[in-house]
């Protein structure tokens, strides 16, 4: 993210914070819904490291709580880190890391992991964390880095599962935006009838994200566990159509998040175009299957 997005990220989450706290009834459940669909997903947590030689986060006492401060981006992790032996001690770990060792913090007995602490602080006990983790996955909302998701079922999710471990090879990714890119279509979800019609998007740092899946059953899956109802019919629309659409000035899509439920893959909108002409160069200089 360049400067301007992380601040814009920074900002959503200290709201989403502010408002989950500060609001009552339907307002603080879609204020926490959305914050946790935020945080949970990102690729990184940042921790401090403590003084010993091992990479073990600081605790901190609070009165009867023992504290683990957690940070949804390097900025505020470094600030954080002043006090704490400088800007050297800041370590990033995937969520999952973490999370599977909720239970090991509790018996340990950290009482609370509190997020942002010089911010729009926001905190849950290890065991609350796990929880709010397992609905995550459990409902189809998408994965969380560094936690076994679901069994690969095509091979689409194949190469995503294989991208996901390996965030460091480009050529795992392209070829996993390749393949999705040169499927014949991509499914949304509808919402609203005749010509108000619209894509199912949810609410990101930046922007509404389009929900796209590689099968008609996904979107339909996806629909019936966000509670959106059982579906008819789905949107099917090719890739090329989709960047055609959704990289127009007109539009207010900022990214795409492909099978949350299972592979579990995005990307910026105006990432697309290109990775789009890369993908058809590539079936263009494949030889034809007659000639082979």
């Amino acid at each position: 993210m360049s400067d301007h997005e992380n601040t814009t990220f920074a900002q959503r989450i200290d709201t989403l914070s502010h408002t989950a706290k500060e609001s009552e009834g339907d307002i603080k459940v879609t204020a926490w819904r959305e914050l946790w669909r935020i945080v949970l997903p990102l690729e990184r947590w940042f921790f401090i490291k403590d003084e010993s030689e091992t990479l073990s986060p600081i605790f901190l006492k609070d009165g009867d709580n023992v504290i683990l401060p957690i940070f949804t981006d390097a900025a505020r992790a470094t600030q954080f880190a002043d006090d704490f032996g400088g800007p050297d001690r800041v370590y990033a770990s995937a969520p999952g890391s973490m999370l599977t060792a909720a239970r090991q913090l509790t018996k340990n007995g950290v009482t609370l992991c509190v997020f942002n602490p010089q911010n729009e602080p926001f905190a849950v006990s290890p065991a609350t964390l796990e929880q709010l983790a397992e609905g995550y996955i459990s409902s189809g909302e998408g994965q969380i880095v560094g936690v076994q998701g679901n069994t690969p079922e095509s091979q689409i999710d194949v190469l995503a599962d294989f991208a996901r471990k390996n965030p460091d090879d480009i050529k795992a990714r392209g070829a996993l935006w390749i393949h999705a890119l040169l499927l014949d279509s991509w499914y949304l979800v509808p919402r609203g009838e005749g010509e108000a019609m619209q894509p199912f998007a949810v609410t990101g740092p930046d922007g509404p994200i389009l929900m796209a899946f590689t099968e008609a059953k996904r979107a339909a899956e996806y629909a019936t566990l966000r509670g959106l109802g059982d579906l008819d019919a789905v949107i099917a629309m090719t890739p090329t159509e989709i960047v055609e659409v959704f990289t127009r000035d007109s539009s207010v899509v900022t990214a795409v998040h492909i099978d949350p439920q299972h592979g579990s893959f995005f990307t910026q909108v105006d990432q697309l175009p290109q990775m789009l002409k890369i993908a058809n160069d590539v079936a263009a200089n494949q030889p034809d299957a007659e000639g082979v």
